[in-house]
């Protein structure tokens, strides 16, 4: 299938069907327990019926229109062929989460296979190049550039940036060509992997914590004042990035808490904790 639109479809209208909450967004799969199917294991409508039966009422969906110019997969000058794909989904993930068990479904579309590919491939010439680059510093230059990564990721801006606008914000805050002789995309493509990946092991650990933190949240005044969807999610993620040393984390970290929060604000009061 070329475009899996359709198949994005069929999942918002079971969670209509079903009266399931559909979240924008699907679990990191680095965080815990999981299950990953796709296809080839189980297809699509079988996937829905489990996830009615036991997930809970909370159903995550991730199927982004493609953009050539803004994929989380960086190709530089993509051919024609694929650039004209913009607007097309080519990546489908689906998820629910039962008895601490995340379960994803995932499907791709044969072009965009290709578009993944062609990403990696230049990224693999690109990390030869860098690693060759690396080579011919003297390890005071290496500490120089360590030095660089630290001042970025010591910036507040910099650590709450979602991933994907990380770059950016090092960039306003790194303008310039070079830097004692390292390159500014090479100092913020370093400060970018670092972040991510301390990011990652405090995500990992607060979701292992997460029926502790969820009546931390539910017990502040701001999350009970809040009488909106965005207004709690906002909320959540300031709780979540004041425990993560400043850093901002996956999605579904955020949208799990803050459901669960909200149940307990409402058994609390005496509501119906599935309601909303």
């Amino acid at each position: 299938m070329d475009d899996l639109a359709k198949l994005a479809g069929t999942v918002r209208q079971l969670a209509d069907q079903a009266a399931m909450t559909l979240v924008p967004a699907v679990p990191e799969t680095d965080l815990g327990s999981e299950v990953c199917l796709g296809p080839a294991e189980l297809d699509l409508p079988a996937f829905l019926d489990i996830a009615c039966k036991h997930g809970g009422g909370l159903l995550y969906l991730r199927a982004n229109p493609f953009d050539p110019a803004d994929d989380e997969h960086e190709v530089s000058e993509p051919p024609a062929h694929l650039a004209r794909r913009k607007g097309q989904i080519g990546h489908l993930s689906v998820a629910f989460a039962a008895n601490g068990i995340v379960h994803v479904w995932q499907d791709r579309a044969a072009w965009y296979t290709e578009w993944q590919q062609l990403a990696n491939a230049q990224s693999s010439r690109k990390d030869y190049d860098e690693d060759d680059e690396d080579e011919q510093h003297t390890d005071q230059e290496r500490a120089q550039l360590a030095e660089l990564v630290d001042a970025l990721l010591a910036d507040p801006e910099f650590r709450a940036a979602k991933a994907t606008a990380r770059r950016r914000v090092g960039e306003a805050a790194m303008p310039g060509e070079t830097n004692r002789g390292w390159s500014s995309w090479r100092i913020i493509s370093a400060a970018c992997d670092r972040a991510e990946e301390l990011a990652g092991d405090k995500y990992r650990e607060l979701y292992a914590r997460i029926d502790e933190l969820a009546p931390e949240l539910a017990a502040e005044p701001e999350f009970q004042r809040s009488r909106t969807a965005p207004a709690r999610k906002q909320v959540t993620e300031r709780f979540l990035i004041s425990h993560a040393d400043g850093f901002s984390g996956p999605t579904y970290v955020r949208e799990e808490l803050c459901a669960r929060a909200q149940q307990l604000v409402k058994a609390a009061s005496g509501k119906n904790p599935g309601s909303f």
